[in-house]
């Protein structure tokens, strides 16, 4: 059977049929446009978008005018040319624009822009997902998309459709789509483009009631599921099964997780259009061995695929899916040729326009990249791979191949890391996928209706599963598994480029690879026929080895050939990007260095100090007693030496969080306190804050941000202020405290807070500093750092330096001037 789109032709005696791909490129441009004008649409004020939906319906008008009024073909042509993509544009501008100023108008809008405390009434548009942790608590937190229904404020209650993205604690995991829940919290604005209206940090738990029907019998099935799951006990197979097939990811272990992605298989734990197509496929062929006439059995296999959606969650990515994988599986069961391409381009522009805001989501885009992929490059792939390798074997290695070149430039945004044996991974996993699917969906059914038995399903699926993230552990934990790539839009760039090199010198082998064989081609008696397959199957094998050699020789040698980029010698500091919190390393020696605070993820502040190339820590601080400083404490010590360990904190005694470090370091901790002062390798460093000596602890009363040891080092002729999470008026206690502060020019301020509102402007307006790091993480959740913060910095004339933009940096000088420049690329 010849998949859909692509065509057969004649092809010289003995070689076989010519299948070659066919493309219908003309709805390219129309979602082309589509894209680019929903990305625009959605990040500008509403009564622009209007306008310029306005303005397009004119134009469109006078392209239409011109069409019919000019007998003129040529005429004709060019405007016709024009209508569909101006058609589409006046559609999305309509649609975002009517939606962005209902966002802002009435008096939801009024209350988003105040800021305001509210009562409000939701419907849940998803299922509640876990969120990092809080970094004060250290408690869970959890995200959840939601409609506003009402509210009330100030004792007025008002109608609202908005959308918000809710922020709350624990008591919100239970929350699935379709759910309504009254809850309290503070509004704030989104950023534009964002697909929520708002932000409510919701203060309290919420009174729930769980959706009924079938959006009712869908979360029914999904938790059902879940639980059953568990009867294959604490293994992988448990956790992964849920995502491998309802695309529920909340119960695969964290390192599972990791594993999934190191080795680029994490696709198979979201639903995609090949998990439909198996579905439709099976569905309508059951039908058809019962002798249900075509028709019922392609009604089956569509209603089928409605209750799937249903299940998994009818997101944007899913319906895409569902889609695409329902034309593509009734065009090869009717064996009829379609034109993919046009359709993959019409589904794109049709949920653009419903839903502009899909332009922005990297789950959509990966989503249409990968089916592009398959679409153009997955048949061109197999043609050339099947010139010497079993067609089998060329389809199981093109299909994963195909998806991953064109998904690479998209994914290195995400993670600037190349997952090294992705291929072999995929091509390993690939066979149990479609089994999986087919034996979970059934064992979901069966485990509603009848419980005991869908073991037997449930364990053969599990079995598939528990390959599959067997593969995924053992790849991960090869040589090299991980391999660094540039980051930000030029290592995207060079992504497309490699890409596109791999994929033209692929196509072009094939087609030489075929030349030849067209020239040499004469009837084969039956010993040739013996010695053309075993030098076939030589080559496979052949091949498959040389493969392997060269994966594992990159892997080994990618850090010396290109090594993952550092500092220059000379630096002086550096702030390491944890993610939401501080790490910030002060170079003592060669390989040695003060580290200040040591952020929530151990990993992250691994892998910067290994890129800092720091060995030895000659003085550890953790400033305070939140998570987000202290967490990542014991990655200090993995493979380094650790000399002393400082820290402050509003409790007495020592903390147990600090104890606890000390013993996984092996080094005594001691209480910082005002005036404690040392020299390490030419650095000096002095204790500001706060105001108590090494055995006592802060005044009473005093909060665990106030509490933070404020360190003034000096290094290299400059003056750093490393300040914790100080407020504003024990920051200005401090300044009040310390005469050196007025004495001494400040070079380097490392804002406090991360740059939250409560941080004040007092430092920046006092001290003036040349440079403010800001220490954030990326799309946080606190509106970090406040725009009043940067604002003051603004007014103090301070250059501004953050984490969440440049990712980890470091300071140095170059020819006089202080330079800042990224771990991986220059600012």
């Amino acid at each position: 059977m010849v998949p859909a789109g692509w065509r057969t032709t004649g092809a010289a005696a003995g070689s076989g049929p010519d299948v070659r791909p066919s493309t219908e490129l003309r709805l390219v441009p129309v979602a082309a446009c589509a894209w680019a004008g929903a990305a625009a649409a959605v990040r500008v004020p509403g009564t622009l978008t209007l306008l310029a939906a306005l303005a397009s319906a004119a134009l469109l008008v006078l392209c239409l005018l011109a069409a019919w009024r000019n007998p003129r073909p040529g005429v004709r042509r060019r405007a016709s040319a024009v209508l569909a993509p101006l058609a589409v544009l006046v559609l999305i501008a309509s649609s975002a624009g009517s939606a962005a100023v209902a966002r802002t108008a009435g008096a939801a809008g009024e209350a988003v822009a105040d800021g305001a405390s509210i009562t409000g009434e939701f419907t849940a548009r998803g299922d509640a997902r876990a969120a990092a942790v809080d970094r004060f608590s250290g408690k869970p937190r959890y995200l959840l998309e939601a409609e506003m229904n009402s509210f009330t404020r100030r004792g007025e209650r008002s109608a609202a459709r908005l959308p918000v993205l809710i922020i709350g604690d624990e008591s919100y995991a239970g929350i699935h789509l379709g759910d309504t829940l009254v809850t309290a919290g503070k509004l704030s604005a989104t950023e534009p483009g964002d697909r929520s209206a708002a932000l409510l940090r919701a203060s309290r738990a919420p009174a729930v009631n769980p959706s009924d029907g079938l959006q009712g019998l869908a979360t029914d099935l999904r938790t059902g599921f879940a639980q059953r799951s568990t009867l294959l006990g604490a293994t992988d197979a448990a956790g992964l099964l849920p995502g491998m097939v309802l695309g529920d990811r909340s119960t695969a272990a964290p390192d599972l997780s990791t594993a999934m992605q190191d080795t680029g298989l994490t696709h198979l734990t979201a639903v995609s259009g090949a998990n439909c197509s198996y579905l439709l496929a099976f569905i309508f062929l059951v039908s058809r061995l019962v002798r249900l006439p075509r028709g019922w059995a392609a009604t089956a296999a569509v209603a089928a695929l409605a209750c799937f959606v249903l299940v998994v969650r009818p997101d944007a990515s899913v319906l895409r899916a569902a889609v695409m994988g329902s034309i593509g599986t009734v065009a090869v069961l009717t064996g009829r040729g379609k034109v993919p391409a046009a359709l993959l381009c019409l589904c794109a522009t049709v949920l653009l326009v419903v839903d502009p805001w899909l332009s922005g989501s990297y789950a959509f885009i990966l989503s249409v990249c990968a089916t592009a992929g398959l679409i153009f490059l997955g048949p061109r792939l197999t043609a050339a791979l099947a010139r010497f390798l079993p067609r089998p074997v060329a389809v199981l290695t093109a299909v994963p191949l195909a998806a991953q070149v064109a998904c690479a430039p998209v994914l290195v945004l995400l993670q600037p890391n190349l997952p090294a044996y992705s291929l072999p991974a995929n091509i390993a996993a690939a066979p149990v996928v479609p089994f999986v699917t087919i034996a979970g969906m059934a064992a979901v059914v069966l485990g509603h209706l009848a419980p005991p038995l869908d073991y037997p399903l449930l364990a053969a699926a599990g079995a598939g599963a528990g390959w599959v993230a067997g593969v995924a552990r053992f790849f991960a934990q090869a040589p090299g598994a991980l391999l660094p790539w540039l980051p930000g839009p030029a290592g995207a760039g060079l992504m497309a480029a490699a890409a596109a090199i791999l994929t033209v010198c692929i196509v072009r082998t094939g087609q030489s690879s075929e030349r030849t064989r067209a020239d040499a081609g004469a009837p084969a008696g039956p010993l040739r026929k013996h010695g053309l397959l075993f030098r076939r199957w030589t080559t496979v094998f052949l091949s498959l080895v040389l493969a392997s050699l060269a994966a594992v020789a990159l892997a080994a040698g990618w850090r010396l050939i290109v090594p993952a980029p550092g500092p220059p010698k000379d630096w002086l500091a550096a702030a390491c990007d944890v993610g939401q919190g501080d790490a910030l390393a002060v170079r003592t020696g060669p390989r040695s260095a003060i580290l200040i605070d040591a952020g929530p993820d151990p990993s992250a502040l691994d892998e910067c100090l290994d890129r800092l190339d720091i060995d030895t820590l000659d003085l550890l601080v953790i400033s305070h007693l939140h998570t987000d400083h202290y967490a990542g404490g014991p990655a200090a010590g993995d493979g380094r030496e650790v000399r002393a360990l400082a820290y402050s904190s509003a409790e007495s005694g020592v903390p147990e969080e600090i104890a606890g470090l000390g013993r996984e370091l092996a080094v005594k901790p001691e209480r910082l306190g005002t005036g404690m002062n040392g020299i390490i390798g030419g650095v000096r460093w002095k204790v500001l804050w706060p105001q108590a000596d090494a055995a006592l602890p802060a005044p009473p009363g005093m909060s665990e941000n106030d509490a933070s040891a404020v360190l003034l080092i000096s290094s290299g002729g400059l003056n750093f202020l490393f300040t914790g999470d100080l407020e504003e008026e024990a920051a200005l206690k401090m300044l009040r405290a310390s005469p050196e502060l007025r004495t001494e020019t400040v070079h380097v301020l490392k804002v406090a807070h991360h740059g939250a509102r409560n941080s004040g402007p007092v430092l920046p307006d006092e001290l003036r500093p040349l440079l403010a790091l800001i220490s954030v993480g990326k799309e946080n959740t606190y509106g970090h750092p406040a725009p009043e913060t940067l604002k003051s910095l603004e007014l103090a004339g301070s250059q501004v330096a953050r984490t969440d933009l440049l990712g980890s940096f470091f300071l140095h000088i170059d020819d006089g001037k202080l330079l800042v420049s990224g771990l991986g690329s220059g600012w």
